[in-house]
């Protein structure tokens, strides 16, 4: 007999017919099925118990200490092999923080591999009445139990058990060893202060030396405090600590509160006094309780600078990237051109500039701490750019380095100006007129930085002294005057170029940006910018400033030129650089270094051995030019070329020195980067001269070129020279593209290379392509977002019908890059997607004027139009020639 599920009484009676089929019954026998009270005598688990705490995170192997392997056994009620239900047991574990399980590699799911997916719960394969667990510590030490359930295939009984296994940490003591004190980022300031933030709150973790949170303080309904706390501040702050003791809130100078699973957390409220405030944090690593007294300390300790958020520094700062505008014009001015990207630096042109630039300057205001100041606060801008001397190298006339402000006082002197600060009646010259701005550098000089400072001209006393209409601060940071004399670097001017904002109100993290805008024709330019507030004391409001010289700068990169890029050996020849930004306007007042960087050659520039910089600077031979006399000697027939190397700042160019007796093939320009993403043309200029520099005439020059993984396209193949001995070639640049911006790979670099029939002389242009997404231009070239970029597109659909004569071009172009497709099916994409908000540039053959219908909108020049991409947007456009 066999027993079911169910408990309680079963009657047995045995029966037989007799030979009429008479039933003849026996005694009836009453057996009664009890509950089975013995589940873990048919459902056995073994194995270890205890595993060493997994604490470096050792990852998993099969073998790895830290890891238990349990077998578990079911036997049915005869004591043979059992079966269980749907041939699974259920296991789990806890407390999960401990440990966790798995089981044994499935060979049928080749994508996962099962013994090293862990587990808090979850079923287990049993076969022949076995099945295999591993269990896995972590690294917190304690009982982990393991529960069981089997479910009987035949009888549906269930049965259960558990198994301990104690994850032990043999370095474990439960006694503070390690404080791990943490601060709350952002700033503080003295109470009653404009509405700031006037606490921080503190996080002290305390562990034993295992790692452990140390336990909780309290044991049999009594609690203790296991954390001492005590705060130097300044005297008379009035500062506090605020955090929850063993009984209850607490707050003070000296404190005693508990930790929650080994963490306690607490405040600093500030008081009425700036400056340091030392928290300093105690534990007794001999019983964990502060209450009767520290005999082992352990200690940390944080110093928290608590501000006031009056002004006490500014700084004047730019952004590296997308700093400056290309302006438009304001007056609607319509041109028979439209927004391009410039092919040399890929930023977006517009339709119609106006000749001007704009520049973001960012100023950051801090108190006396390092806090940002409050929000609010107003500081002012101005700038200086005039007057200055009449040639390059051009200098502010009334400057020097010999200024004395008067300490609280309003006048100022120099020592000995280079121009008096009067009118000369005997000759034309500058002189200091009321309102001009007096721009003190006070940082530059040690213990002078409150003279540091704007004040305006009132009136000019003599040649060497003005008064101004607002005191100079004191200079008394130290509780005396200090008064240096003659120190001070100093500009007297006004300003004549250009426009910046006037203020700005700083935000809560102690920034505002203005626009400093100003003509084209001004870069390189010198420019005094400062920014300047007032600093509120009870004992006397002072003035805070930030004054920078610099330069009026262009977009970059900056564009160096060379010409002509090859020169006779042993002579003096005059070669002109050119200097521009990254969009063609020039920048005066550079001088250009250069250096003869291969080959055997000598080199002088205006008459200085190189390495040396130009005699001139930029400007003095036209807009953003310099012309300088190379000589360049020691070289024989036999010599390879030599090379000079002229650069500024990031900006290069070289020029070749051809052997004696030696033809040259020049190629201007010799390098380009390009920094569109469109195929972008560029003209080359071939010139073949003898070595004594005669142009040689009638020569059919040829050339290749190879774009590397790039493209770069000879379009346009050099022709037959003149008699300058020149021609020219057009070559396509598509050498950048979008990368993933990690700059493997990039730069690309491809070459042409250009030369006669007999393979003698060779000229080269070198092209330079980039990973547009970290592109330094202003803005950057657009580019698809990434695999793992999320981002909203909407479609644009083309569609071209040409009624001309065969042989017209009628490819349609995208910026961005997306569409190129034309009427004879030739083109590889009619259909593209944009991120939204982008405004596609559909682009039509040069030379031509189609009709553009449906969403594309016609600009000023018939060969644009424009689409607007919005989010899950289908966008058409129609292109017909005729």
């Amino acid at each position: 007999m066999t027993s079911q599920a169910n408990v309680g009484p079963v009657v047995l009676t045995a029966s037989i017919e007799d030979d009429q089929g008479n039933v003849i019954s026996g005694t009836s026998l009453t057996i009664t099925i009890l509950p089975n009270e013995q589940d873990d005598s048919r459902l056995k688990i073994s194995g270890r118990t205890s595993l060493p705490t997994n604490t470096q995170g050792v990852p998993i192997f099969l073998g790895s200490p830290f890891i238990a392997e349990l077998t578990v056994e079911y036997t049915g009620p005869d004591g043979q092999i059992g079966s269980v239900a749907e041939g699974e047991i259920g296991v789990a574990v806890s407390p999960v923080f401990r440990g966790a399980f798995s089981t044994l590699d499935d060979p049928s799911t080749d994508d996962v591999n099962e013994f090293e997916v862990l587990l808090g719960s979850g079923p287990v394969n049993m076969t022949a009445g076995v099945a295999t667990v591993f269990v896995h510590s972590f690294d917190q030490p304690g009982p982990l139990t393991v529960s069981v359930l089997a479910v009987d295939a035949d009888s549906g009984e269930r049965f259960s058990n558990k198994f301990v296994i104690e994850m032990i940490d043999g370095g474990a003591d439960f006694l503070p060893s390690r404080l791990d004190l943490s601060v709350s980022p952002g700033p503080i300031y003295i109470k009653d202060h404009g509405g700031a933030r006037t606490s921080k709150d503190m996080q002290l973790v305390v562990r034993d030396s295992a790692g452990n949170p140390v336990p909780d303080p309290t044991s049999d309904g009594s609690n203790w405090n296991n954390v001492s706390l005590t705060l130097e501040a300044p005297s008379g702050s009035g500062a506090r600590l605020v955090g929850t003791g063993a009984q209850g809130p607490v707050h003070g100078t000296e404190i005693s509160v508990r930790t929650v699973n080994g963490i306690a957390n607490f405040s600093l409220n500030s008081g009425t006094e700036t400056g340091p405030h030392r928290v300093i944090a105690r534990v007794d690593r001999a019983d964990n309780n502060v209450d009767n007294g520290i005999i082992d300390s352990v200690q940390a300790e944080k110093t928290i600078e608590v501000g006031d958020g009056q002004l006490f520094s500014l700084t004047l700062v730019s952004p590296i990237l997308n700093a400056i505008l290309v302006n438009r014009t304001t007056s609607g001015i319509e041109t028979s051109f439209s927004a391009e990207l410039d092919p040399l630096t890929g930023a977006l042109v517009p339709s119609d500039p106006d000749g001007t630039y704009s520049l973001t300057v960012t100023v950051q205001g801090t108190d006396r701490v390092g806090n940002p100041v409050l929000p609010g606060t107003l500081v002012n801008f101005g700038k200086v750019d005039d007057p200055l001397s009449a040639a390059p190298p051009r200098f502010f006339v009334l400057s020097g380095t010999d200024g004395n402000p008067e300490e609280g006082g309003t006048l100022f002197s120099v020592w000995d100006p280079a121009e008096g600060f009067l009118d000369d009646p005997l000759r034309p010259d500058e002189a200091v007129e009321p309102g001009d701005t007096v721009a003190l550098f006070g940082k530059s000089v040690p213990g002078n930085r409150e003279h540091e400072a704007v004040r305006f001209v009132e009136s000019v006393i003599d040649n060497r002294t003005v008064r101004v209409t607002q005191p100079w601060n004191p200079n008394n940071q130290t509780g005396s005057i200090v008064d240096d004399g003659y120190v001070i670097p100093w500009v007297i001017g006004r300003s004549r170029v250009g426009t910046v904002d006037q203020s700005v109100t700083l935000d809560e993290a102690g920034r505002g940006s203005v626009r400093l805008t100003y003509p084209i024709n001004a870069l390189g330019r010198p420019l005094v910018l400062w920014s300047q507030g007032t600093r509120v004391a009870t004992s006397g409001n002072k003035s805070v400033a930030d004054v920078g010289a610099t330069l009026f700068p262009g977009v970059a990169p900056l564009l160096l030129t060379a010409a002509p890029s090859a020169i006779p050996a042993n002579a003096t020849t005059p070669v002109r650089l050119c200097l521009t930004d990254g969009l063609g306007s020039p920048i005066e007042g550079a001088f250009i270094t250069g250096a003869v960087v291969e080959g055997n050659a000598n080199g002088q520039l205006d008459g200085v051995p190189m390495v040396t910089t130009t005699g001139s600077a930029t400007g003095t031979d036209g807009l953003g030019c310099v012309t300088t006399q190379v000589t360049t000697s020691g070289m024989v027939p036999d010599d390879d070329e030599s090379l000079i190397r002229f650069n500024f700042r990031e900006a290069e160019a070289e020029v070749s020195i051809i052997p004696p007796g030696a033809a040259a093939l020049l190629v201007q320009p010799s390098r380009a980067v390009d920094a569109s993403l469109n195929l972008a043309p560029i003209t080359v200029t071939l010139t073949l001269i003898s070595g004594s520099g005669a142009p040689i005439q009638g020569v059919n020059l040829v050339g290749e070129c190879d774009g590397g993984d790039g493209e770069l396209v000879l379009e346009v193949p050099p022709g037959v020279t003149n008699s300058n001995g020149q021609t020219t070639a057009t070559v396509l640049l598509g050498m950048t593209a979008c990368g993933d911006g990690s700059l493997d790979g990039w730069p690309r670099v491809g070459q042409c290379e250009f030369t006669t029939p007999t393979g003698e002389p060779v000229g080269f242009f070198t092209a330079i392509g980039n990973d547009a997404r970290t592109f330094p231009t202003s803005p950057t070239p657009f580019c698809p977002p990434l695999p793992d970029e999320e981002t909203e597109t909407g479609r644009l659909s083309v569609a071209i019908e040409d009624n001309r004569a065969p042989g017209s071009s009628s490819l349609i172009e995208s910026i961005p890059t997306g569409i190129s497709c034309d009427a004879s099916g030739s083109g590889s994409n009619c259909q593209s997607d944009f991120s939204a908000g982008t405004d596609v540039l559909l682009r039509a053959p040069t030379g031509t004027s189609p009709d553009w219908i449906g969403d594309c909108q016609v600009l000023a020049d018939p060969r644009f139009a424009q689409v607007s991409i919005a989010a899950g947007s289908n966008r058409t456009c129609q292109v017909v020639f005729n």
